[in-house]
């Protein structure tokens, strides 16, 4: 498990979430954008709620609308749980500027 604190409190969070990151430079603030976007695509309900209590609603907003990319089922939760349309966010407007080729 990997710690993250910040003036909130802390978060207690799987390694396996930032395989590829060194652990020693996550940062709560500088980092806020990563940790967010991994616990949404590929976190559990429990890092979830941490999150939630983690960062302020108004800041979580911001972050998750700036998110590069955030899975269709993932996008659908966080925009109904924070009530914020979907075509305010990064990732939603980069996929419909994205045409997809169809598969006969």
């Amino acid at each position: 498990m990997i710690e993250i604190k910040n003036d909130r409190g802390k978060m207690s969070l799987r390694e396996t979430l930032f395989w590829d990151i060194d652990l020693a430079k996550i940062n709560a603030n500088s980092s806020r954008i990563l940790i967010v976007e991994r616990i949404l695509t590929r976190g559990n309900m429990t890092e979830f709620k941490q999150l939630i209590r983690f960062y302020p609603l108004d800041e979580l907003k911001q972050i998750v609308v700036s998110i590069g990319y955030i899975d269709g089922r993932s996008l659908n939760f966080i925009a109904e749980y924070l009530n914020i349309p979907k075509q305010d966010f990064l990732c939603f407007r980069k996929k419909l500027s994205n045409p997809v080729h169809c598969n006969f």
